[in-house]
């Protein structure tokens, strides 16, 4: 039941409520355009930061993977031509630096030696591939007294020239001497020897290639002996 002469009650109400007009925004919660402009452009700055950075990264990768395949399509035909010339240079240092062996070891001093007896154990090489030739050898006769010396053959002066030329090139240290018979001459090879080195290693080495060039001189022509029949003398 309404009261007589007053307000009713939810007019009451309705007025203690003070109720705020539709779409009315306060002040305080406005945003300031210019803070709003200030965040789009810092947010612009910072988009364009990045954006750069990627690209500097991307370009410096880019770069780098060229720069190494160029790197490595230059090294190939280096590395090929390196296996090239390796196996060249091989060959040459190969050919040029022979292994120092009994055969190749002698030289010429060696050889000079031997005749004047100064290195009785000396020997010479005899191998036709190392080039041993020794040459014609010097007038008068290189033995020694007292030492034993090997000797290939006697046999009339110009057979015996033609035998120790064959040997001399095949570098063997051989010298036509006087034998007892005025008519014959010795064919004798250096180095001599004492009697206690028969057995060295160094003799039997001389031996072994004087069978060598035996063979050789055989087989050069007919009626050549392979010096099979050789025999040891003492010069007196």
């Amino acid at each position: 039941m309404a009261r007589r002469g007053g307000p009713a009650l939810y007019e009451l109400l309705d007025k203690s409520k003070g109720s705020v007009p539709s779409g009315a925004i306060p002040a305080s919660a406005r945003l300031d355009p210019k803070a709003v402009q200030s965040l789009v452009l810092a947010a612009v700055v910072l988009a364009a930061i990045v954006t750069a950075y990627l690209v500097g990264v991307s370009r410096g990768a880019v770069a780098e993977r060229k720069q190494a395949e160029a790197g490595g399509n230059a090294s190939e035909p280096l590395r090929r031509g390196q296996s090239s010339n390796g196996v060249a240079s091989g060959s040459s240092v190969e050919g040029a630096q022979q292994p120092s062996t009994p055969e190749n070891r002698a030289s010429a001093s060696d050889i000079a030696n031997a005749g004047a007896g100064s290195a009785p154990n000396v020997v010479t090489p005899v191998s036709e591939a190392s080039g041993g030739s020794l040459g014609p050898p010097q007038a008068g006769d290189p033995r020694q007294s007292g030492r034993s010396y090997f000797v290939l053959c006697s046999t009339l002066e110009p057979n015996a020239l033609k035998v120790v030329d064959f040997c001399r090139s095949k570098g063997l240290d051989a010298y036509v001497v006087p034998d007892q018979n005025g008519r014959l001459r010795e064919v004798t090879v250096l180095p001599g020897f004492e009697a206690g080195e028969r057995s060295s290693p160094a003799i039997k080495e001389l031996e072994e290639r004087v069978r060598k060039v035996g063979v050789l001189w055989k087989a050069s022509g007919p009626g050549n002996s392979d010096f099979g029949d050789r025999y040891i003398k003492t010069h007196r």
